[in-house]
Formats: structure tokens, C-alpha cells, sequence
């Protein structure tokens, strides 16, 4: 039987979509391949520094805050920043210098970089040249959930493969806790320098925090007189997005209403979800409802929170540097430690939080809260965890880098 004319023209031109498609990244990988090995022939820029943060993600997280500091410093760096589509079109300061990821020119840069400076193991920067110095910042600190080694089975061969690659080219890495530390020398398949300098992104915590407050509510668009109460779930791999939508939903009005008793203030609530489902999530903003998936750095948001809900996020770890006033909630606990994740802790028993299987629970633990008991039982957990941060970490850092960047 004959094929009909217009099925045959859609087949071929599938083929020859996917003809030019493979050619084309082939084309590229061959230019990239170059590029490194240009750059490999013209040497280390002593001045140049590669920062990427997520595959190209916007300026944030720990690079974000060194990248800061060592503006600050005034010197004459060349600063590039790892750059996609998207990140491309928002905000950074000026003296950094934008590059697309996945491109030859990226690969040029890596290549004749003095630093590269990264907060994930499994972005490729070629091969490491000598002289050239790796800080991985990671991103993030104390962790809720367990990472890397220690979920090995439960992560694609490929991630681990690029990760090693990546720990055996580090030079450094930067923790806020004994904990920290422990965790990186038994879960990164690294056995290099490890400085607890403290967390870059949480150096916000202690500088200027007022400043950031005002800057958060003028952003949202909340009166100055009304805290925040953020609500920031973590994400599920297991659930469909209904599923997820359904899981974190949450009557602001009856949660805002128990904090304004209790606590003698007027609040607001604000819902910030994962990157990973967030611009999934619907969030229809009402007079005591605000929209926080848009704001473009969850560190300030956590600064100009006062009561922080959560599940399993290690957001808790962070913000226990501003308040004790965190509540745990979630309904589906039991499913979530078989199906999704491992946790480094038992969030019921080593975590000093009160948790929540229901809404009402969650309402009664609120109106229970013990604010001196609270202060009590978090300080006791800094102090097991040994918590460093002081506000210092992107200075440390950034000298750090200069005197590394200094040797011939």
C-alpha cells in the first residue's frame, strides 16, 4: 500500500529535522573542543574568573555574594558569568562580563580562567589546567536531606560519574558547620581543603538585615507594619504536579489568624515553592495572601521573614540565624521518607521544631509556641551542629581567591 504524499513530505521532514539537529550539535561540540584548545594554547588570564551558578541560572546564590565582595574590592578583575537564555535578560552589576553556557565561548574562558567558581558538581569546564584554582561553594549548608554518596544508588550513574570528575579537580571548599565539613569529606568524594569560612549567602543574616526587610515588603508590595509569614515546602519527585498543588495547599487566612493571636502582630503569608515546580504552582494573590516564587533570591526573603512553615526544606537551617519561629508541616511524611528522599535527621526527634501532620495540628502548635524554650533548644542545636557563620564568609572568601589568584 502507497503511502499518501503529505504523510511521506511530514516523515522526511522529521528526518531531516533530526538530521540537522544531530549534525548541528555535533558542529557545536567540535567548536567547543576547539575553543578549549585555543584557549589552552594561549594560557591563564591571571586576572580572569568564571562564575557560573546552576548551569547558568541569574546572579544568586553563594557566587552571588563573593562575586559582591570582590566587586567591592575594587581591583582589576575580569569577572564572567555563566549565563542561559533567560538569565541573560535580568539583573547584574556592573563588572562582570556575561557568557552564554554551552557555548564555545564558554569553554575559552574555563580554559584561560585563573579561578573558576561553581555551586554545582556536574556542569563540565574541561579539563583543569595547571595554575588554575576550582572553589566548588556548593549550595547550600546543613542539609535536611541526604546528598551525593550518600543517596549513590538512588542517583543516575552519569551525575556520579561527573561529580567525581568534578571533586577530583576542587581546590577548595567552603562549610558553616563541623557538620558541613564532616558531610563533604564523607559524601563528595573529595579529600581536599575545606574552610569553614561560613556560608556566602547567609552573610545577609547579619549585614544590614533592616535594609533588606524594607526591601523584600517594597518588592511584594506589603505594608511596612505586617511580618511575614513564609511558606516554603520543598518539592516531591513522586507526585504529579495536581498531586503536589493539593499536598501544599493551606488556608491562609485561618494560619495568619492563630500568628496574629499569639504573636500580638499583623501578618501576612507569602508562598514560595521550589524552583523545581514553582512556576507550576498557581497562586492567585489575595489581601493576606502574596506570591514569592518571583523574587529573585530566597535568602532575602528569609531575612525579612518572621515565622518560616516549611517540610523538608533546609531553608530551617538558615533561617535559625535570624528567629526560632519555625513550624513543620506536612501530611504526608511517611511517604515522603520511603518513596522520596533519605533524611540526615529525624525531623519528629532531632530537630527542635514542632511538626504538623494536619492544618489543625499546625494551628495548635502555633497557639502552644514557647518562644524562651524555642530560643533554648535552637541554640543547643547550633552549638551540636557547629554552626560558624558570623557574617564574614564572602570576605574570607574573597581573600582567599585574591591571594590565589596573586601567585604566579
Amino acid at each position: 500500500m502507497a503511502i499518501p504524499f503529505y504523510y511521506e513530505e511530514i516523515f522526511m521532514s522529521k528526518k531531516r529535522s533530526y538530521f540537522f539537529k544531530k549534525v548541528s550539535n555535533l558542529i557545536r561540540r567540535l567548536q567547543i573542543i576547539k575553543a578549549r584548545r585555543k584557549g589552552n594554547r594561549d594560557g591563564l588570564q591571571a586576572n580572569k574568573i568564571v562564575v557560573d551558578n546552576f548551569f547558568g541560572r541569574g546572579y544568586g546564590d553563594n557566587p552571588k555574594y563573593i562575586v559582591d565582595q570582590l566587586l567591592k574590592m575594587n581591583l582589576d578583575f575580569d569577572i564572567v558569568w555563566i549565563v542561559d537564555e533567560q538569565s541573560a535578560q535580568g539583573y547584574f552589576p556592573e563588572g562582570i562580563r556575561l557568557v552564554k553556557v554551552h557555548t564555545p565561548q564558554e569553554a575559552y574562558e574555563y580554559s584561560t580562567a585563573k579561578v573558576w567558581i561553581d555551586n554545582v558538581k556536574n556542569h563540565y569546564k574541561g579539563n583543569k589546567q595547571p595554575g588554575q584554582f576550582y572553589l566548588q561553594t556548593w549550595h547550600g549548608s546543613v542539609s535536611l536531606k541526604k546528598v551525593e554518596k550518600a543517596v549513590g544508588s538512588a542517583l543516575p550513574t552519569s551525575y556520579v560519574e561527573a561529580s567525581k570528575i568534578d571533586s577530583s579537580m576542587i581546590d577548595a571548599m567552603i562549610s558553616n558547620s563541623s557538620w558541613q565539613t564532616n558531610d563533604y569529606q564523607n559524601n563528595f568524594w573529595y579529600g581536599g581543603p575545606v574552610y569553614e569560612f561560613g556560608v556566602p549567602r547567609n552573610d545577609i543574616f547579619f549585614n544590614q538585615p533592616n535594609k533588606t526587610v524594607k526591601k523584600v515588603k517594597d518588592s511584594l508590595g506589603i505594608n511596612k507594619d505586617y511580618q511575614i509569614i513564609l511558606y516554603a515546602p520543598t518539592f516531591r519527585n513522586f507526585k504529579t504536579i495536581e498531586e503536589q498543588k493539593k499536598l501544599y495547599s493551606l488556608n491562609s487566612k485561618l494560619i495568619i489568624k492563630a500568628c496574629e493571636e499569639k504573636f500580638g502582630q499583623k501578618f501576612i503569608l507569602v508562598e514560595r515553592f521550589h524552583p523545581a515546580v514553582a512556576s507550576k504552582m498557581d497562586i492567585t494573590e489575595t489581601g493576606t495572601l502574596k506570591n514569592g516564587n518571583n523574587y529573585p533570591d530566597m535568602q532575602e526573603l528569609l531575612v525579612a521573614t518572621d515565622i518560616l512553615i516549611t517540610d523538608f526544606s533546609s531553608s530551617m537551617f538558615d533561617f535559625i540565624l535570624k528567629g526560632n519561629r519555625v513550624f513543620l508541616y506536612t501530611n504526608d511524611y511517611e511517604d515522603y521518607i520511603n518513596n522520596e528522599r533519605a533524611l540526615n535527621f529525624d525531623i519528629k526527634r532531632d530537630i527542635p521544631f514542632s511538626f504538623a501532620n494536619t492544618e489543625e495540628e499546625l494551628i495548635m502548635n502555633i497557639k502552644s509556641y514557647d518562644e524562651a524554650n524555642e530560643s533554648e533548644k535552637v541554640n543547643e542545636m547550633k552549638e551540636k551542629l557547629g554552626i560558624s557563620d558570623d557574617g564574614h564568609a564572602s570576605e574570607r572568601i574573597a581573600h582567599l581567591i585574591v591571594k590565589q589568584m596573586e601567585r604566579g
